[in-house]
């Protein structure tokens, strides 16, 4: 039988990352979010340093390319950093999705695993005064800083997104379902993405 994957799409401060680890824990799988980095690193035997400041942007080319000593067939030769880091991320999901159930976060896994059987790909949202609070609360930053913050960092999210799928980042149609962390809280969001798959 195929392994089950949700994919969770998020606004930033919305509690995404929050939401995956919960539900992942109650369904006894793996999340992963950031560690995709650390395994795209691995993979490619590109330093961490060079592929952080790209995670999730449609970076200017001319400023985020492939140092020469890692071009390789595998990260693509001459290609703009966030564009390897997209294709060697997109090798490690494929590579988790073929070998176990789990919940992945963020990093276009929605559009990388749509030919991919059982894949439901949720996205999750939140009203603009909860993830300012949020954001407030995790960095210790005042509000207007947190909406500056929040606005720059859905705008690169969905610059990425819109560039590497032929989707549209946060639309409805673009999920199977679409969550508003506001409204139903954390719990309740968990509860609805674990009775998914139960």
């Amino acid at each position: 039988m195929a392994n089950t994957i949700i994919t969770i799409g998020r606004q930033f401060g919305s509690g995404g990352h929050e939401i995956g680890k919960i539900a992942a824990k109650e369904l006894g799988i793996e999340c992963y979010d950031s560690r995709l980095i650390q395994m795209a690193s691995e993979k490619s035997c590109i330093g961490m340093e060079h592929l952080k400041p790209v995670d999730e942007k449609r970076a200017n080319p001319w400023l985020y390319t492939v140092p020469s000593d890692y071009s390789n067939e595998m990260t693509g030769f001459g290609l703009p950093m966030n564009d390897m880091l997209f294709n060697v991320q997109s090798q490690v999901i494929r590579q988790l999705a073929d070998r176990e159930s789990c919940i992945i976060v963020g990093r276009c896994a929605d559009s990388v695993l749509e030919s991919y059987p059982n894949v439901i790909s949720v996205f999750i949202r939140a009203n603009m005064p909860e993830r300012i609070k949020r954001i407030t609360e995790r960095q210790n930053i005042s509000s207007r800083e947190a909406e500056i913050l929040i606005k720059k960092r859905d705008k690169d999210r969905s610059l990425y997104y819109n560039f590497f799928t032929d989707k549209k980042w946060g639309r409805a149609e673009s999920y199977d379902i679409v969550l508003n962390s506001t409204t139903l809280g954390v719990d309740r969001c968990v509860q609805i993405i674990c009775s998914l798959v139960k």
